[in-house]
């Protein structure tokens, strides 16, 4: 995920993705999500324009979404409205627990970018990064997955006693009120000992129209949604940690990518541009 803005790859070329999007994502049905557990990653970085960002991502990505049981990733941004910082990310769903443990501990101790070569999370642009492993609920999609454009991500530290059955019975309320508030998408996510409930929701475009006022409606739209908490077992005390919603620049797609389909898409092309180089 670099910065630099003169290398002459950098120079936009919507060829690739015109490819991609001949093609079709397979294999992400509507409905009940299959996957069991869920990283959620927060990054901070310094100022970025988007199309050195969406390239410099992209062979990292697609290197990190072949790994074992990575079922989907979300890739958030949104600049601070103070400093305009990039504020990124990710939030992922595997196969399993372990699959999202070991996904973890070899982006962190294994993975290497860069020339030199460096650890994934060592890169100097990441000025501050913070994840969480957390096991699903349950997850759901209402939608397409190619209608997810907008990521809204809730956790909360909660005291009482663990709320992994109080959660899974208040679930079909909780799904329901998404639905109500026309998410696209959500998970529902629980983090064992450390007591933390997570919420990942996604939400479609306003209008099937892309253009910049349809993506500024979009994210103003998933924002003004009110929280879900309320709908969380009534037994537990809550106190939010994170809260933010952002654009979403890319869905990594493995599971349709190995069935020939589309590897990832780009829900808010050509507003959000698309890669430059080296993707077809």
């Amino acid at each position: 995920m670099g910065t630099s803005t003169t290398n002459p790859r950098h120079i936009f070329s919507s060829h690739s993705h015109i490819n991609q999007a001949a093609k079709d994502i397979l294999n992400y049905p509507v409905g009940e999500i299959p996957a069991r557990a869920a990283i959620t990653v927060e990054i901070v970085c310094p100022p970025c324009p988007l199309q050195p960002f969406i390239d410099t991502q992209y062979p990292d990505s697609k290197t990190m979404s072949a790994r074992p049981g990575v079922y989907m990733k979300y890739l958030p941004y949104r600049y601070d409205e103070v400093t305009g910082k990039l504020l990124t990310g990710g939030s992922y769903l595997f196969d399993s627990y372990a699959d999202a443990e070991g996904y973890k501990r070899w982006t962190t101790e294994e993975f290497e970018v860069d020339e030199p070569r460096v650890k994934f999370w060592e890169r100097e642009m990441f000025e501050s990064r913070r994840s969480w492993v957390r096991r699903v609920v349950e997850a759901w999609n209402f939608r397409p997955v190619g209608e997810h454009a907008v990521g809204k991500v809730e956790q909360w530290r909660y005291e009482g006693e663990d709320a992994e059955v109080a959660l899974h019975e208040a679930w079909p309320l909780v799904k329901s009120e998404a639905e109500k508030q026309g998410a696209a998408a959500i998970w529902l996510l629980h983090g064992g000992k450390e007591k933390i409930v997570g919420i990942q929701l996604a939400f479609p475009k306003v209008t099937g129209k892309v253009d910049q006022e349809s993506a500024r409606r979009s994210l103003a739209a998933a924002e003004q949604h009110p929280s879900l908490e309320q709908f969380l077992p009534k037994a537990l005390r809550y106190e939010r940690i994170f809260r933010r919603t952002s654009l979403l620049l890319t869905l990594w797609l493995p599971r349709s990518r190995a069935a020939g389909g589309k590897e990832l898409t780009i829900p808010l092309y050509p507003v959000v541009p698309g890669i430059s180089h080296g993707h077809t």
